[in-house]
């Protein structure tokens, strides 16, 4: 059996893996959270903090997690937001212009539809089709709870991940730009992409 075949996917997060779910959460979207969360150290102790399991698909290969794609419903985001943890991890007096910067990069989703929020895959583990796996659960939750459409955000800085939304099926709707200079996020604009459940149902 192959490697890619050993790869399993679970909704939420395995036992004792939350360290590990917002260490790959760091790897990808670091360079966008650093202005906000600090260093490494700092930001995966607070994404671990306000991480929603039930917001997450998790790839394993023997238990342990190589990728991971979360998502935002009408309840909660995958990664969550405290002002408290904030002040506890870094201080008063930084807490205030940390939240305005996380709140540049919400977003929230719409009626009737599924809001991806972050995929990462393991650097060692790319090429083994765990990307479209984990796309492709969160594709058949929508279908299976009456969803119109699932989006996400691609970064101007990350053409490939843009290339594999594309093959699966997400259209590009709009980019926009986040009115801030590139080196303070890493980007400047982001493309809003959609997956229309009609069109799966169609094909």
């Amino acid at each position: 059996m192959s490697e890619a075949d050993s790869v399993d996917v679970v909704r939420g997060i395995p036992d004792g893996s939350r360290a590990e779910v917002a260490r790959l959460y760091w790897e990808a979207f670091g360079r966008k959270l650093s202005p906000s969360l600090g260093d490494r150290e700092h930001g995966e102790s607070y994404i671990e903090s306000q991480l929603n399991a039930d917001g997450f698909f998790c790839a394993t290969i023997s238990g342990r997690v190589i990728g991971v794609l979360g998502f935002h419903d009408s309840s909660r985001a995958a990664v969550g937001f405290s002002y408290r943890r904030l002040v506890q991890e870094y201080s008063m007096v930084s807490a205030p212009w940390r939240t305005a910067l996380l709140m540049i990069l919400g977003r929230r989703p719409r009626a009737g539809e599924l809001l991806l929020d972050g995929l990462s895959v393991a650097s060692q583990s790319r090429g083994l089709g765990v990307g479209s796996r984990l796309l492709g659960e969160a594709i058949i939750m929508a279908e299976s709870q009456g969803m119109k459409q699932v989006r996400l955000s691609v970064v101007d800085s990350n053409p490939r991940a843009r290339a594999l939304y594309e093959r699966l099926g997400f259209r590009a709707v709009k980019t926009e730009s986040i009115g801030l200079p590139q080196n303070v996020f890493g980007f400047q604009r982001a493309t809003e992409m959609v997956f229309r459940i009609s069109e799966r149902a169609q094909g």
